[in-house]
């Protein structure tokens, strides 16, 4: 048959088969097509040739029936999925699980956010069945590398996360019986990174160095930066005397949330933050006792007027804010790249003689820790129950706190046994 005779639709293998020619805005494209059908499986793959001859066409058509209908054999699906409808689909099912309070809003944004930012850009374009084990393993090892600051390593514990959300994902596919199997995705051993403290003598200079931050504000400058700034210092010195986690738990705290209580001895702080959302999106709260020494730094803030957001947040956009006006009051969700400008300003960026050593605000709470547990004023449980942590985990991130720190408390031990 001459190509100018051609058929537009051609059947073959029992109509499992069928080449035809699309007609794309009223004009007929010379490329064969197929759409290809099997008995051992349901729905139908469509597939172009790519080619302009008949014959040609055929053996393609051919060749991706028998592979189609080899897979069919085996149980996986005909019609191949691709990563961003799996995502789709399943971001559509984690929705409704959201609906009916098997999932939480706040879970589900973050999956949402995980996959735009981190696994699109490595997974799209993908074939679900192409994403094997070794890809998987190629993208915790280019995910390392790849964090917010200019040579920061990506902890263990967010690349494996993303590798949950992955699972999530093709286990979601398995369930709709879109894909066979789901590929082996090991967990990255936790290197124990832990984020450098300060020791007891950097911890003074700390104090001082947050003290001369406000004072060093230019009236030039305007009145946001130094009221910033103060909010600033408090938000690092509540880190100090509670440790309180940075970030949602802090920016959770109101002034209502604050009591002042007469302990046997001293006075002592008594905060109260919220830590997750339930599943039907009530707060869960715990309570936190912070040294006697945080008064003072809260009262200073309470009665400077200008800093006091009318939503009751302690840290909350000031009136002299340059932000849009629908920000005064609302809670301010990060300090941290006032932290990053700070912590370089004040020479305090490092840990001297430690690899990958730059400080966080997160090193404010192993500071906390770290003090306490040298001063060994206070139980482990009890510590880890005021740090919203496990004893278990307190061991394991602070066994470097050298035992010679505890010599006065060990002596005083062993002179009261042997008494």
């Amino acid at each position: 048959m001459s190509k100018t005779a051609e058929a537009d639709e051609v059947s073959i293998f029992e109509g499992n088969i069928l080449l035809y020619k699309r007609v794309v805005r009223g004009t007929k494209s010379a490329i064969w097509q197929v759409k290809i059908t099997t008995a051992n499986a349901k729905g139908r793959v469509r597939i172009s040739t790519k080619s302009r001859d008949l014959d040609e066409a055929k053996r393609i058509a051919i060749a991706h029936y028998k592979n189609i209908d080899s897979s069919a054999q085996s149980g996986l699906p005909i019609s191949r999925l691709k990563w961003e409808e799996a995502v789709r689909q399943y971001l559509r099912w984690q929705e409704r699980q959201v609906s009916i309070k098997r999932c939480s809003k706040n879970n589900h944004l973050y999956h949402k956010a995980i996959i735009e930012v981190s696994l699109n850009p490595v997974f799209r374009g993908k074939y679900l069945h192409q994403i094997t084990t070794a890809s998987i393993e190629n993208y915790q090892h280019g995910r390392v590398n790849n964090g917010s600051r200019k040579g920061e390593k990506v902890a263990s514990g967010t690349i494996n996360k993303d590798c949950a959300i992955i699972k999530a994902i093709f286990r979601h596919a398995m369930r709709e019986k879109l894909i066979k199997d789901v590929p082996v995705i090991d967990r990255i051993p936790n290197e124990n990174n832990h984020r450098p403290s300060f020791t007891t003598n950097e911890a003074e200079v700390l104090k001082e160095k947050l003290n001369e931050w406000v004072t060093s504000a230019s009236s030039h400058d305007g009145g946001h930066v130094s009221n910033y700034r103060k909010l600033f210092r408090l938000y690092c010195l509540v880190i100090y005397y509670s440790g309180i986690r940075p970030g949602k738990e802090m920016q959770s705290l109101k002034w209502r949330d604050i009591e002042y209580v007469q302990g046997k001895k001293d006075i002592f702080v008594k905060l109260v933050v919220e830590t997750s959302k339930t599943k039907s999106g009530k707060p869960r709260r715990r309570p936190v006792i912070a040294l006697g020494f945080l008064k003072n730094h809260l009262e200073e803030v309470r009665e400077n007027k200008e800093l006091l957001g009318q939503g009751g947040h302690v840290f909350a956009h000031p009136a002299t804010t340059q932000l849009n006006n629908s920000f005064v009051g609302e809670p301010i969700a990060s300090f941290k790249e006032q932290w990053n400008n700070f912590i370089v300003w004040s020479g305090l960026e490092h840990s001297e003689g430690v690899e990958n050593s730059r400080r966080t605000l997160y090193s404010l709470r192993h500071l906390y820790f770290e003090q306490r547990l040298i001063n060994s004023d206070v139980s482990l449980y009890a510590l880890a129950k005021n740090g919203g942590t496990s004893p278990e985990m307190i061991t394991q991130w602070y066994a470097h706190v050298l035992p010679t720190d505890f010599a006065d408390q060990l002596s005083e031990v062993i002179d009261r046994s042997n008494r």
